[in-house]
């Protein structure tokens, strides 16, 4: 056993520091919401609500300990039912998942900063950047506390011949150093260096520009077969739409929703993806179709506290008849507004409810059809230099796409596929001379009409029923009106 006083003056150091801790811990990770202190909502708010967990029980078994050295004793056994400092940290031991715990702590120190936006631009000589650095050491230093703790505990314990309740791995936790380092009281430029750099590699955003959200996570995903936005032809209107909806975003005059229906294969996600990915300043968010269900409130908050971002949520392939639009109701533009910083996108092969229109902008694509195809043709051979062209060049391709789709080379009659099929007409010098070659013979092949109006209207039928047919027909008879 070691000298009491000296021991006596130990229990109240630790003490002391963990009280220090914990009163950083309130001011970095909490803030009062109508008289109530509450966590504040970073990506790690529920590993630093158990890391304070763990703080009030070292301090409750510290004062045990100041009454009873035999309290000691709970690394061995169990004192008594409640939890105590043992059980918390073998909690957290488990929450901290292979990481030490000052890499966890201070991931979770850097989350709190980048809300109080003291990361944005880091500076030795602000007096808040300051307040704020100091109080992360203040937290950090907990760390050293615990250590401390389980030291004092193991010494007073003595060397008995029993098993220890502490996790084996309990020391590998507690072996990291921190870089939240203030010599002389003062933070160093190369502090501030180091600090920028474990912010970025503690930021989930810093590793892409989409993520997909599962189980509450953001994870990286990468989207190379993407095309951008200047390879897409045809559905001017459309693209105008997007161009128009995603420039005001970016630039924060708006945060509107985007409701997108169409038919698939039009391009509702090709074109919310190009043209998210296309503004450096925009992240793309993909939950599951199924979150719509669920409250939105939990992820829009936690995109919101990064105010250096600002992030497209993009629910994609919806069912709307088959969806409660409770929360979509409650949390955008209902008792919760959207942050300036987060727009939502919602794409859907049906028609959206009235209610729904009525909270966002909308935009349909219209039907593919022989007009459309032939647009997007004209726009393509434009792009590759092809100005000067003789006017039947694309009606020869057209027919030779639709010739491939009879021919089962194809699955649809889409922007989707022809675009495939233009890619390989762009790379087969024999076939564009043939196609050229065809356009100088008295008689040659033109897409037909009819073989894109039953494609549409099988597709439509088995999506909507019969009853749409009457539409699809009617659209069909405005656009032979319009071509005399």
């Amino acid at each position: 056993m070691g000298d009491p006083i000296a021991i006596t003056s130990e229990v109240k150091a630790l003490k002391d520091t963990i009280i220090a801790a914990e009163s950083s811990i309130k001011l970095l990770f909490t803030e009062l919401k109508k008289g109530q202190t509450e966590f504040i909502n970073i990506f790690r708010r529920n590993f630093i609500q158990n890391y304070i967990i763990v703080l009030d029980k070292l301090l409750i078994d510290l004062t045990s300990f100041s009454d009873d050295s035999e309290s000691a004793k709970r690394i061995f056994t169990v004192l008594n039912p409640e939890a105590d400092s043992i059980d918390a940290l073998n909690q957290l031991f488990i929450d901290c998942q292979g990481k030490n715990l000052m890499e966890c702590l201070e991931e979770a120190i850097f989350d709190a900063l980048i809300l109080h936006d003291v990361l944005k631009n880091l500076n030795d000589s602000d007096d808040d950047t300051a307040f704020f650095i100091c109080h992360a050491a203040q937290i950090c230093s907990s760390v050293q506390a615990i250590s401390d703790f389980i030291e004092l505990m193991r010494k007073e314990a003595g060397a008995e011949d029993k098993l220890s309740r502490l996790r084996p791995g309990i020391n590998t936790l507690l072996q990291g150093k921190s870089c939240i380092k203030l010599p002389d009281g003062k933070i160093s430029s190369k502090t501030m260096d180091l600090l920028s750099q474990k912010a970025l590699e503690a930021d989930p955003f810093s590793g892409g520009k989409a993520f997909r959200y599962l189980n509450n996570k953001f994870k990286p995903v990468e989207l190379s077969s993407i095309r951008a936005v200047d390879d897409f032809f045809g559905y001017t209107k459309v693209r105008q739409t997007f161009e128009h909806h995603f420039g005001e975003f970016s630039t924060k005059k708006t945060n509107l929703p985007l409701l997108v229906c169409s038919l698939p294969g039009l391009g509702k996600t090709h074109f919310t993806i190009s043209y998210t990915l296309q503004h450096d300043n925009l992240t793309l968010i993909l939950p599951e179709p199924e979150d719509l269900e669920k409250t939105l409130q939990p992820l829009i908050e936690k995109l919101a506290s990064r105010k250096d971002r600002r992030f497209i949520i993009f629910f994609d392939d919806v069912d709307p008849a088959k969806v409660n639009w409770y929360y979509f109701r409650t949390n955008i533009g209902g008792s919760f507004s959207l942050p300036d910083n987060v727009s939502v996108v919602i794409a859907s092969n049906f028609e959206f409810p009235a209610n729904i229109l009525s909270r966002g902008r909308t935009v349909k694509f219209p039907l593919f059809d022989e007009v459309r195809c032939l647009e997007m043709i004209e726009e393509f051979l434009k792009s590759r230099g092809l100005k000067h062209r003789n006017p039947n060049l694309e009606l020869v391709i057209a027919a030779d796409y639709v010739e491939d789709f009879g021919q089962r080379k194809f699955e649809e009659l889409s922007p989707r596929t022809l675009i495939r099929y233009l890619q390989v007409y762009q790379s087969d010098m024999k076939k564009r001379k043939k196609m050229l070659d065809m356009t100088r013979a008295d008689v040659f092949a033109k897409p037909d009409p009819q073989v894109f109006y039953e494609f549409n209207a099988k597709l439509m039928r088995s999506l909507y029923g019969e009853e749409i047919l009457d539409a699809l027909r009617e659209e069909n008879i405005k656009q032979q009106l319009g071509a005399f």
